[in-house]
């Protein structure tokens, strides 16, 4: 058995291009490697879980005097071969003919090294086992993981990857302050690789706000908008991002295709889902902003899926990094981020089923603006007035999907009767007006 020369510390791929932020994300990583033996990034699809993890290796070679190695697994589909990539990456060669696994376990077993497993989500099971038997064979072992979804073994500390850092949402993004955010700074960054005469002004600021905010401050995304400066301003780019999956595309040729674009990268999420995943992923797309579970459940419900078994899958959504959800104090809530609920919405079209989605929605948020109507002119007031103001944005896309249906008429006039009272409490005397006139022109 030969291993990698004492001078190799690491086998860290050599970076082409700067790396933007992330500070928190590094020194949190490093703590809780210090703290537990198996760390897990997940995130979805073009968060930068795989250049997070390099850079945070690259930062811990000191720590690790046996090496910092990489065993990247995108390209594999056969599980089996796990092992034998893991192995190569950590310089084993073996030819005493044991079982691949014993050999690599065996060369770990003393030494302090940091494996970095990059790309774990299509081969979970594999990697599962894997992982397990070596961190109960090598004491001084510690694993960092990237993936979609967690390994799932006992010990895993997840660390979610956070989006880049945005401009607050109405925030006018000033260009002093533009270094003050990561997202708007990396596509000024890639922008400037590709296009060198390239700069912000105050004019073009607000634009550049705008895509970052739209695009979810995803790494990926914001990479590949930044490309298209070579033939269209910043202002365009934001207005053609309702097309984003068109206009996102040309990224890195060496890059495996499912990272050259954003349409490949969604679509390489949504492959790994089961059937009744996709289905509850396309129908949760109709929601605008958060959602609740019981209206998840409501909306979702029928055919293959059933109401009981909504819970289960959409934690496992969760999981795998499709679905965000947000802590409200008595009640979870839950979202998409912009790009997965618009791929969302793409799928829900091709499969025929948005119109009884639309339908179930507004049927759902017709229901919860009736029971709240008069108990927003009661004692219960305050209280509903937040339950409702969480669901703004689902009582305008219901209103909207009504007014566009030939036979949501009465449906229409319901829901803006029923929520002209909430709009003027809250203050919102232009929408209280607008649904007060589509009332009166109704009846």
């Amino acid at each position: 058995m030969t291993t990698r020369r004492k001078a190799a510390t690491h086998n860290l791929p050599v970076q082409l291009t700067s790396f933007v932020g992330r500070e928190r994300e590094k020194a949190e990583i490093k703590r809780l490697l210090a703290a537990t033996r198996l760390v897990t990034l997940t995130g979805s699809g073009g968060a930068g879980k795989t250049r997070l993890a390099m850079e945070a290796g690259r930062e811990m070679i000191d720590q690790f005097p046996d090496g910092v190695w990489v065993a990247e697994l995108a390209p594999l589909s056969d599980p089996a071969l796990v092992p034998k990539v893991v192995a190569a990456a950590a310089g084993l060669r073996d030819e005493s003919g044991r079982p691949v696994l014993d050999a690599l376990a065996g060369h770990l077993r003393r030494k302090r090294v940091l494996l970095i497993l990059d790309n774990c989500e299509h081969l979970v099971e594999a990697c599962a086992r894997l992982v397990d038997l070596l961190l109960r064979s090598c004491p001084q072992l510690r694993i960092l993981a990237t993936s979609r979804e967690p390994l799932g073994n006992a010990g895993e500390t997840t660390f979610r990857v956070p989006s880049l850092s945005l401009p607050e949402p109405g925030e006018v993004l000033a260009l002093e302050r533009l270094r003050d955010y990561e997202a708007p700074l990396l596509f000024v960054q890639r922008a400037e690789a590709v296009s060198p005469h390239f700069a912000i002004t105050n004019r073009s600021a607000p634009a550049l706000a705008e895509v970052c905010r739209r695009l979810d401050g995803i790494p990926l995304a914001i990479e590949l908008a930044a490309a298209r400066v070579k033939g269209l301003t910043v202002g365009q780019i934001a207005a053609r991002l309702d097309d984003r999956f068109r206009l996102l595309v040309g990224g890195n040729r060496m890059a495996l295709p499912r990272q050259q674009t954003l349409l490949a990268t969604m679509d390489w999420s949504y492959q790994l889902l089961s059937e009744p995943e996709r289905v509850l992923l396309r129908r949760l797309s109709v929601f605008a902003g958060g959602f609740s579970l019981e209206a998840a459940e409501a909306v979702s419900a029928g055919g293959t899926i059933e109401s009981p078994h909504i819970l289960d899958m959409l934690l496992q959504l969760v999981d795998k990094s499709l679905v965000v959800a947000d802590d409200r104090g008595d009640e979870a809530r839950y979202r998409m981020l912009e790009t997965v609920r618009r791929y969302g919405r793409d799928r829900l079209q091709e499969a025929g089923e948005a119109a009884g989605a639309q339908r179930r929605h507004r049927d759902w948020y017709l229901a919860l603006a009736e029971q709240a109507d008069p108990r927003l002119r009661g004692p219960e007031q305050a209280s509903w007035l937040g339950r409702l103001a969480l669901d703004h944005d689902n009582f305008r896309a219901a209103l909207e999907w009504s007014r566009a249906d030939d036979a949501g008429a009465e449906a229409a006039l319901r829901l803006a009767t029923a929520l002209w009272w909430f709009s003027f409490v809250r203050g919102h005397w232009s929408e209280a007006r607008t649904l007060l006139e589509a009332t009166l022109i109704r009846a």
